[in-house]
Order: C-alpha cells, then structure tokens, then sequence
C-alpha cells in the first residue's frame, strides 16, 4: 500500500512461500475521497500479481506498480499507460528466463528528485531506475550474483538505496548522483558478521524514521542502524538491536517475531506488524509499548500483517493483512515547519460528545496549552508531530464547562506561535 497526499492506492496481489506466482488477478485498488475502487486485471493488459506500487511525490495521480512476473505498469487516475518489461527498447527491466519477459519486480521506490528505482529478482541488474524524462539505467552487482531474490527497496535522505535480499542480508547502493556514471559507484553487502552490518539475514521490512535511522524488520525483530552515513567508511556503522524490559528481565524488542511491516508516524513513532502476532505500536525509541492490537483484543482482522501504510495529512494508519485491509485513527500527523491552516475539530464540541478532539496543522512537535476564557490553565500537551489531541477535561479528569477555550501552540524557540478556540458546549 501507497499514500499520495490523502489517496491510497493498494496493490493486491502476492507471492508463494516459495517465491512463486500466487497468480491473483485482482488489479489495482484505491481509496480515494473515501470511496473504494477496484479495477481488475482486465484494466491492465491481464497482468497478475502486482505486489508492490508507489506514487509520483510529484504528481499523486501518478503511480507505478510492480508485478511478480510481468514487470512494472505506469498508470495515471487509475489507468495503465504503459507496461515496462524486457521488450521495451527504452527499459532496463531483465526476464529471469532470457527472452521471456518474466519480470519479478520485487521493490518499487522514488528518490527525492523524482527518480523511480525497481529491484528486481533473479537477474543480473538487481536494481534498474527510470528518470522522470523516460531514460532507464540498469546496475549489476557481481558480488551478490544473478540467483538472488530481491525482497524490497527504500531510498533514504541521502539517497543510499537499501535493498532487501532473501535470506542475503541488504545491499546498500550509492550512485553518487551520477546515473549514467557507474566509476564512482559504491555499494556494500550487510550481513550478520560483526563489522559488516550485524543484522539478521532475513530481513523483512525497513523504514527510515524522521531523524534518518534506518529501522530494519527480520525474523529476530527489530535492528537499527543509528549511523547510516557511515555504511561506506570504516568507521563503526554496525546495526544495534533494542533493549526493552519485560517483568524484569531484559529482551531485545521483539526478538521472537518476524517484524513483516514497518512504518514511521508524524510523532516518529514505531508501528511493527508481524508474521503472528499483530501489531505493535512503539515510542520514538523504541523502547516504550504504547499499543498492541490482535484478533482477540482489536477488530484487527487477522495477526499475520503484510503491510502499513500511513496518511499522514490526518494520522489514519491502514493495516494489509491476509485476510484484507482494516484502519485505525491514529493520533500522530506529519508536522511542519510553520503553523498552516491551525484549526480544531469537531468545532463546536456539542453536549454528549465523548471522543477527542485534535488541533491540526501545527509545527512538529508543538506544545499546546488550552485555557479558559480567564486565563486559567485547563490542560497542556505536546503535539505529536502536526497534530495535538485533548479529551475535552481538565487537570481532576473533569469534563469542561460550556464556554470558549483558547489553544495557545509554539515551538520549542517560541519563534512560531498560533491562538486558536474551541467553543464546547455541555
């Protein structure tokens, strides 16, 4: 699953245990405006399978989405306007059976100048990437070899591309800017020798957080790598994994679970979807359980999750299971540099309301303090990422009084301040 801006867009499909073709035809969903819509692969030149999709930063109409055999379809609003396999002149894209167009796209990912990198399985050009203007590089990587399976890709701030092998640890890569210049590439193999990543060989999942950690998903939990800046130096870049104490003993965060799905909040939060086990919603750190959903204490509707995916505009956090999709209203929204639009809702909070009210539209990490129409201090809270959350009591736990309140938000320097009112009405 993908968000642009507000759309979600949702590839369906999958793949075997054993890495082969589930052969499902559902084609594309998305959720637009809340409305659902399903297209099948009728749509779409009868491709199956399609297991990975992103969106154009650029344009969220815009989208590409991986097949697990047939390469990579671009669509706009919806509709496929070409298919990238190893018949296009214009493609990098290599068949794992020569001359067949059998495509296994196994990550999709845009850098932050618009560029989209595919990973592909079982080929020699592992990772391929198309500029905005059309023009495709294909990268091979003699090391790792052609037999590899390529389980997903991520391209962090500095744009290292991190791609996830099966079984294989990572291969981080670096292009240095320089996409038709392959002399000063750089790349490097983590495994789980000490000094050379450290990191368990099956890896899951990863995600890059807000202060540019790289967190990795495996079947031995959770590692992260604090200094990825480093991974091409000599200096010490190995991953570290999470001490967090549980009854009075010490464990390593979730260490008996296969992390599946890793996703990062506008509070740089943690949500941790597992193989069996639901999922885990962790502090900045880490090493805080904030929430844990399951089958039996969450409408969750199944404890294997696939995938998450966040809409940050208003902090819903959406849950791929194998069972279908179900979502939470999350708390957290991405944050920003400056006020915009600063707004509570609901607003007016009518008499018999019970659930939260949010303030939207704050700078990152805001502390807010709500008052009375006098002045007196009825509660105070810091803003997780752009968006803060009240109950609508004070400080006893007592539901407040009919009248105006005044929200009064600023940064931690004081240099971006906003006022604004909830009228409740009990």
């Amino acid at each position: 699953m993908a968000f642009g801006e507000e759309y979600l867009w949702v590839a369906p499909g999958g793949r075997t245990g054993g890495w082969n073709n589930a052969y499902i035809q559902d084609g594309i969903f998305n959720y637009i405006d809340n409305r659902w819509e399903s297209r099948d692969n009728t749509h779409y030149d009868n491709v199956k399978d399609f297991i990975r999709i992103v969106v154009d930063p650029s344009d969220k109409d815009h989208v590409f989405a991986g097949s697990w055999g047939q390469g990579v379809a671009e669509l706009y609003q919806g509709s496929m306007i070409k298919l990238y396999g190893e018949g296009n002149t214009d493609s990098a894209l290599q068949s794992v059976v020569p001359n067949d167009n059998f495509i296994r796209i196994g990550g999709l990912a845009f850098d932050q100048i618009g560029n989209l990198w595919v990973a592909c399985t079982e080929v020699e050009n592992l990772l391929c990437v198309r500029k905005p203007n059309g023009t495709w590089y294909g990268y091979d990587f003699p090391t790792i070899g052609s037999t590899s399976r390529v389980a997903d890709v991520m391209v962090d701030q500095q744009g290292y591309k991190w791609v996830l092998l099966h079984n294989e640890g990572i291969l981080v890569f670096d292009d240095n800017g320089t996409l038709g210049n392959k002399t000063d590439d750089q790349n490097v193999h983590l495994v789980s020798a000490v000094g050379s990543g450290n990191v368990a060989l099956d890896v899951r999942s990863i995600a890059e957080d807000l202060d540019g950690e790289i967190w990795v998903g495996t079947n031995q939990g959770v590692y992260v790598f604090y200094s990825p800046s480093l991974v091409f130096t000599n200096d010490d870049y190995d991953a570290q994994q999470i001490l967090v104490e549980q009854d009075g003993y010490f464990q390593y965060l979730l260490e008996t679970e296969a992390i599946t799905a890793l996703a990062v909040d506008g509070a740089n939060r943690k949500w941790l979807g597992t193989e069996n086990a639901g999922v885990f919603l962790m502090s900045e750190d880490g090493t805080t359980e904030l929430q844990h959903f399951t089958t039996d204490n969450s409408p969750l509707i199944s404890d294997n999750i696939i995938t998450i995916a966040i809409n940050q505009v208003n902090g819903e956090v959406f849950f791929g299971t194998e069972k279908g999709i179900i979502s939470y209203k999350g708390t957290a929204t991405e944050g920003a540099l400056t006020h915009t639009d600063v707004y509570a809702y609901p607003n007016p909070v009518r008499e018999g309301y019970t659930g939260s009210i949010a303030i939207r539209g704050l700078v990152t990490d805001a502390d807010v303090k709500i008052t009375d129409i006098s002045g007196a201090l009825v509660y105070q809270t810091k803003a997780l990422g752009g968006q803060a959350v009240w109950d609508g009591k004070n400080f006893n736990g007592e539901k407040a009084h009919t009248g105006i309140y005044l929200v009064f938000t600023t940064n931690e320097d004081g240099s971006q301040t906003v006022v604004t009112k909830i009228m409740m009405i009990n």
